[in-house]
Parts: structure tokens; C-alpha cells; sequence
């Protein structure tokens, strides 16, 4: 995983009762990203052999991107946007009661 940045606040998970637990939307409140929404498909994590710290592995789908939104470097933003990603699910695992729950209906 990257070099975590500080998330709270940057995000809310959409709850909706008629979707499955588990794949609940997530929006980006602000920054660069800010209007995205997208879920976890799938996250793994793992030990890392040091023992001090976690790999998270995830898979995820981008729902919506804001019409306004302009790609410039595709590949740079990409990557840019899913270590901003993996900082925000790490978060989720972490710091679980602590995340911004808003619900859809």
C-alpha cells in the first residue's frame, strides 16, 4: 500500500437497505476526486512478512464520475486515484466506527 494520507472526513459510505451488505457506494467529498462514487468488489488483506503491517488487495468499480471531471494523464490518474482508494479502505478497516454513514433513501 502507499504512504497513507489522512482520509477522514474525505469520503461517506452511501448505505442503501436494498443493496447487499457489503457493497455499499462510496463518495469522495472532496479533493481531485471529489463527486466520484465507486464500491469495493472484493478486499483481502494479509500480514505483511515485516508483521507490523497490513497488505490490502481490492478490486472495485467506478460507478459515477463528475461530467466536469477532465482527464489529462490517464494512466498518472489512475494510479493516483486507486492509491487514494486503498488509503480510504484501509481507513474503513481501521477506523470502522469512526466512518461517515449517510443512507441513499
Amino acid at each position: 500500500m502507499s504512504n497513507e494520507i489522512d482520509v477522514t472526513g474525505k469520503y461517506e459510505v452511501m448505505f442503501d437497505p436494498n443493496v447487499p451488505e457489503g457493497t455499499s457506494p462510496i463518495r469522495i467529498l472532496e479533493g481531485k476526486f471529489r463527486n466520484f462514487v465507486y464500491r469495493y468488489d472484493t478486499v483481502a488483506m494479509e500480514e505483511h512478512k515485516d508483521g507490523n503491517s497490513l497488505n490490502v488487495q481490492y478490486n472495485y468499480t467506478l460507478i459515477e464520475v463528475p461530467t466536469s471531471y477532465n482527464v489529462v494523464n490517464e494512466e498518472a490518474e489512475k494510479s493516483e486515484f486507486e492509491n487514494f482508494i486503498g488509503d480510504i479502505v484501509y481507513d474503513i478497516i481501521v477506523n470502522t466506527d469512526k466512518v461517515k454513514e449517510t443512507n441513499v433513501n
